[in-house]
């Protein structure tokens, strides 16, 4: 493949990663679904080299991508995989789309006015009080933790532990670094990114913060749109960044 059809594969990744997760694909489940619509058929292996993602997940992910009827699965040594028919895909989202706008019809109908508009994004000031949030952060997350940091090392002690606690929760951490860290986490993948400078995190598609890197103040929201749209762009960062 030449150099202008690589720019145009890259720029309709994008844009087809950033569709799949605003319509409630996870960030590992779009990963599988974009390799998978780029290969003909994959095994978990070639599936794993592709995305970065760790063979224990995949087979979780493949499942779930399984039964919602999105990819096919043949059995043997070792199964293989392929995406389904687009026109499932497409049947399947216009299905739900439809159940969607009737549901919030539904609602609009019924809703009460308020003046009341709440605060979307709040900012935090002072090194201990962000070091708490981000602390705060990682002890709630339950799925997910996508993480930015110029260095593990400059978050402290505390974070390190924090994140040890969740992978023994089973929670999965991705993280884009500055530098790369020996850290030994279970469900903890990095790549370096060298210009990393702003410290940000995002758990569960649901809170998302973006501090300075010295952590004197971050913007903290617990908004899942703009959660969501962060991710997004972070996995994006992921995706154009150097694998350890």
């Amino acid at each position: 493949m030449n150099l202008p059809s690589l720019k145009t594969a890259d720029k309709t990744s994008v844009r087809a990663a950033n569709t799949l997760r605003e319509i409630g694909f996870g960030v590992h489940e779009t990963a599988v679904i974009l390799a998978l619509n780029m290969m003909d058929s994959a095994t978990v292996s070639d599936l794993s080299e592709e995305t970065g993602i760790h063979h224990a997940n995949l087979y979780s992910i493949l499942d779930t991508l399984v039964g919602k009827g999105l990819v096919v699965q043949h059995e043997g040594r070792p199964k293989v995989y392929q995406f389904a028919p687009l026109s499932h895909l497409k049947e399947t989202l216009t299905s739900k789309l439809k159940q969607l706008f009737e549901d919030l019809s539904k609602l609009q109908e019924s809703r009460v006015s308020t003046k009341a508009t709440p605060a979307l994004i709040y900012t935090i000031r002072g090194q201990q009080e962000v070091m708490s949030k981000i602390l705060s952060m990682i002890k709630r997350a339950e799925k997910t933790i996508v993480l930015v940091a110029p260095r593990m090392e400059n978050l402290g002690d505390s974070v390190i532990f924090a994140l040890h606690e969740a992978s023994n929760r089973s929670v999965k951490i991705q993280s884009i670094l500055g530098k790369g860290s020996d850290i030994r986490i279970p469900n903890f993948q990095q790549r370096i990114k060298e210009d990393t400078l702003a410290i940000d995190i995002v758990i569960d598609s649901e809170e998302a913060l973006i501090s300075m890197p010295d952590m004197s103040a971050c913007g903290w929201t617990d908004t899942p749109l703009i959660s969501m749209q962060l991710e997004g762009f972070l996995e994006q960062t992921w995706q154009m960044s150097k694998k350890v």
